[in-house]
């Protein structure tokens, strides 16, 4: 009788967790990736369509699956399962070996050149903007969460950024939807990661606060985003070298050009970011007339739009956080290698 109420008490402590899933729908609809995607036709028609993707919790374990691939956290085995249904291949890698990777990456991003002389800043900032709209049948209001990252290279002067705005349609949260926060919680606990977050930038001192002004603004996005669009861009600012002859201005611009600079922290190769761009002023340039203006530049990298529906309390089917037989596993390097 001790040994049953025994039992029964320890169950009694140990914490109950409910199935929850839903469907997310997500499209590239704008920015250089959509038209890097038009231009390479037939073979991205696939990235083109719209991702359906199924992400629940059932108790340690979540996953996110869509047509051809499929990931599933489990926290009491510690490992990440990456399924790609295509190939008939699957990888796993443990806690322990993404921790090691994400020091690994940590340290190779603070002895690099351009994170040593890189003054990065952050603002963040979300704005209830007192629209308010129907959107699948639930009563929602637009929240905007706006992430800036702007870093002086403290050698040039030059600036530039990365700017991403979340417009979001707030809605209140079903029952259930709790347990995908819950889950990401225990997650950090365990890892000190959590999909979305910073990832190998957050051990830096201007990354981790960034991070903390993210979570305090995240705290007033009290619901769920049923619909949301996404935008990410950048700009970079051009020094201005006022009283230098042209030809020791484009002496310094080609040195610039021809090094990393602010540009490589931020991923600023795509578009020249970090560097002067080509305008009309720069062709007047080349013929002898002085440009008039900083060489700013800006561009739009992406634009995405994601929809959740079809949320649900019900019990999910377990055999969709398995390996499907007959596939075979491979490395989990190799396996991110083929994904890229």
């Amino acid at each position: 009788m001790v040994r049953r109420s025994a039992l029964i008490l320890v169950a009694a402590c140990l914490p109950a967790f409910a199935d929850f899933s839903y469907q997310e729908t997500s499209k590239i609809t704008g920015g250089m990736m959509a038209g890097m995607m038009k231009f390479a036709g037939a073979f991205s028609k696939q990235a083109r369509e719209p991702i359906v993707s199924t992400v629940a919790v059932q108790g340690n374990r979540m996953l996110h699956a869509s047509q051809h691939h499929a990931s599933i956290i489990d926290l009491d085995k510690e490992t990440i399962t990456d399924i790609n249904f295509d190939k008939k291949q699957y990888s796993v890698m443990t806690f322990a070996q993404m921790k090691q990777m994400l020091e690994q990456m940590s340290q190779s991003m603070k002895s690099s050149p351009e994170a040593q002389k890189a003054d990065v800043q952050f603002k963040v900032s979300a704005k209830d903007t007192g629209e308010k709209k129907t959107i699948l049948g639930f009563d929602t209001h637009e929240m905007i969460l706006t992430i800036e990252m702007e870093g002086t290279d403290q050698q040039t002067g030059n600036k530039g950024g990365m700017v991403t705005s979340s417009d979001m349609w707030i809605a209140p949260k079903v029952a259930g939807y709790n347990e995908i926060a819950d889950f990401h919680k225990r997650m950090a606990q365990k890892l000190d990661w959590t999909p979305g977050s910073m990832g190998m930038m957050g051990s830096r001192p201007d990354m981790q606060k960034g991070m903390a002004e993210l979570a305090k603004e995240s705290s007033k996005l009290n619901g769920m985003p049923v619909f949301q669009t996404v935008k990410m861009g950048f700009h970079a600012e051009g020094q201005q070298q006022g009283g230098q002859p042209a030809a020791q201005q484009q002496q310094q611009q080609d040195q610039q050009a021809e090094k990393p600079s602010l540009g490589g922290l931020l991923g600023g190769k795509l578009g020249g970011f970090g560097r002067k761009k080509k305008s009309q002023d720069d062709s007047a340039s080349d013929s002898g007339t002085q440009p008039q203006n900083s060489g700013d530049a800006s561009a739009s990298l992406m634009e995405m739009t994601t929809e959740m529906s079809g949320f649900s309390s019900a019990a999910f089917d377990g055999s969709k956080f398995e390996i499907p037989a007959g596939f075979r596993q491979v490395d989990p390097e190799a396996a991110q290698h083929r994904r890229r």
